[in-house]
């Protein structure tokens, strides 16, 4: 992974969306402000992991509805749709 760089996949079942997995340089996790964004649309992290990899932190978490129904394909992309801007607008790392 080249140095700033920042690196997000949806795994997906079908159209339904189970988890985001963000690599990204630096240390701060990005699950803090993402949280705002989910719970907005009614989406709970159930399952969250956070790695060191190399000089970047790996996280993965998995995703569902509060209900704990799965996100199906209209709610999966207004998730992506809160979820990307988040992530790649947000690489202050200066402490």
């Amino acid at each position: 992974m080249a140095p700033g760089e920042t690196t997000v996949r949806f795994v997906e079942d079908g159209a339904k969306l189970t988890a985001v997995e963000i690599v990204r340089d630096g240390k701060r996790p990005v699950i803090v402000p993402l949280l705002r964004a989910l719970l907005g649309l009614g989406i709970v992290v159930s399952t969250y992991q956070a790695r060191p990899s190399g000089g970047a932190l790996a996280e993965r978490m998995v995703l569902q509805r509060r209900d704990g129904q799965a996100i199906d394909a209209g709610l999966s992309e207004q998730t992506k749709a809160a979820i990307l801007p988040v992530v790649m607008g947000d690489d202050s790392d200066a402490a």
